[in-house]
């Protein structure tokens, strides 16, 4: 497959951090954002690039040069800005294939493309576009959709509980395009799409994968962590889990002291159950001073873990230990976190363990800390942005994040 990729964005919004750079050569964990785009597209089957670019060109040709990764990169230049509509244009004069490809380049999709062509060809489409369903936004526009997927209807941002938006992937039928009259300059989002729905065949498939648009500073921020580190995890990788406020209710100023006392999240066990193949071990460190206050037993905690054990199991998911620390806080035991003593002794178990290669999901800055001194990527659950930690609501929104991410 060919690919044609918007890469000539000023990157308006984004001043402060790529200020003399292209917005598709803002760095991402010390690589372009675009590397990371073409990766994910070579991996959905693209072989062939066409990057139409503009502002501060030189950076992008000066670090692809013609090839990546053994794939052919050929470069349409604007010399002037023709919107997205007239780069497309303009980068299909070099196109080979009938059916291209086209990605905005300040978003990274991870889509089944193929199976998106699939459709696109069976439609006989002039344009099929990936779509989305998102929840509770403002800042992106809804597509509506007929019975057969053809779009209806192109609506305008403002506050919406759930619909479908246009990620920026697609499929165009290069001839059906060239046949008709464009401007120099337009948009193909307004021009084309929502002023001609009624006149060309502009279909929507619907994709489950990955959607980052690193356009806003919040975004830029969360990639760091989503694109730059979670894309790299495989089956290598380790899954460091806190217990309480993340696979069960935490209790307040108080243990889960007993088999009646604990109540977990069925969307944690199934988010273990997603995550247990994309990881090679997954392991609890919870600390229990409850133990240490005489509260309870470690008779008593042995009868929680194996209930929670069990239902990890029976929700189709594994954890491969679980390791807690009996100690009072007083104490300033290596065994409690924030210390790692429960970390040193997982390695121990599992000399396989690469600390660096390892995500610790927890909702206490003590967790966090735990994750820092041992050198893992931390995952805070917080109802509230942090503004050091990468943080979501649960254990499941995580999940759903990573898995996305795997869908290739």
């Amino acid at each position: 497959m060919e690919a044609i990729i918007l890469a000539g964005g000023l990157g308006t919004r984004l001043q402060h951090i790529s200020k003399h750079t292209p917005k598709s050569m803002a760095l991402i964990k010390g690589r372009p954002f675009l590397a990371y785009q073409l990766d994910a597209l070579i991996a959905q089957g693209v072989n062939r690039f066409i990057l139409s670019i503009g502002y501060k060109s030189e950076q992008i040709r000066a670090y692809f040069k013609n090839e990546y990764r053994k794939c052919e990169i050929i470069y349409a230049v604007e010399e002037e800005l023709l919107g997205t509509g007239g780069a497309i244009i303009n980068a299909m004069q070099l196109s080979t294939s009938q059916h291209v490809v086209v990605a905005n380049g300040d978003s990274l999709v991870v889509n089944n493309l193929k199976e998106q062509y699939a459709f696109h060809i069976k439609n006989s489409a002039n344009v099929t576009l990936a779509l989305k369903e998102m929840k509770n936004f403002e800042r992106y526009g809804t597509v509506d959709l007929d019975e057969f997927n053809q779009i209806l209807h192109f609506n305008e941002k403002k506050p919406v509980k759930e619909g479908l938006i246009n990620v920026g992937v697609y499929i165009f039928d290069k001839e059906k395009i060239l046949d008709q009259t464009w401007p120099k300059k337009f948009s193909i989002e307004r021009d084309f799409f929502e002023d001609k729905v009624s006149e060309f065949k502009l279909y929507g498939w619907e994709t489950t994968g990955y959607f980052l648009d690193i356009g806003i500073p919040i975004d830029f921020e969360k990639a760091q962590t989503e694109i730059g580190t979670f894309m790299h995890i495989d089956s290598s990788w380790t899954l460091f889990l806190d217990r309480d406020g993340v696979i069960n209710k935490k209790r307040d100023n108080d243990y889960v002291k007993c088999l009646d006392e604990l109540i977990l999240f069925p969307s944690a066990l199934e988010a273990i159950a997603d995550l247990t193949p994309l990881f090679d071990k997954i392991v609890i460190v919870t600390n229990q001073q409850g133990i240490g206050k005489g509260l309870m037993t470690e008779t008593d905690l042995k009868s929680v873990h194996e209930e929670v054990l069990k239902e990890v199991e029976r929700y189709g998911g594994h954890i491969d230990k679980i390791y807690f620390a009996p100690q009072l806080a007083k104490e300033q035991s290596k065994m409690r976190k924030p210390e790692i003593g429960m970390a040193i002794q997982a390695k121990k178990d599992f000399p396989s363990i690469e600390f660096d290669k390892s995500i610790m999901v927890g909702d206490s800055i003590s967790d966090m800390q735990f994750g820092d001194k041992a050198g893992m990527t931390n995952v805070y659950i917080h109802p509230v942005k942090h503004d050091e930690y990468y943080t979501v609501d649960s254990l499941a929104t995580f999940s759903k994040t990573i898995s996305s991410l795997k869908q290739n």
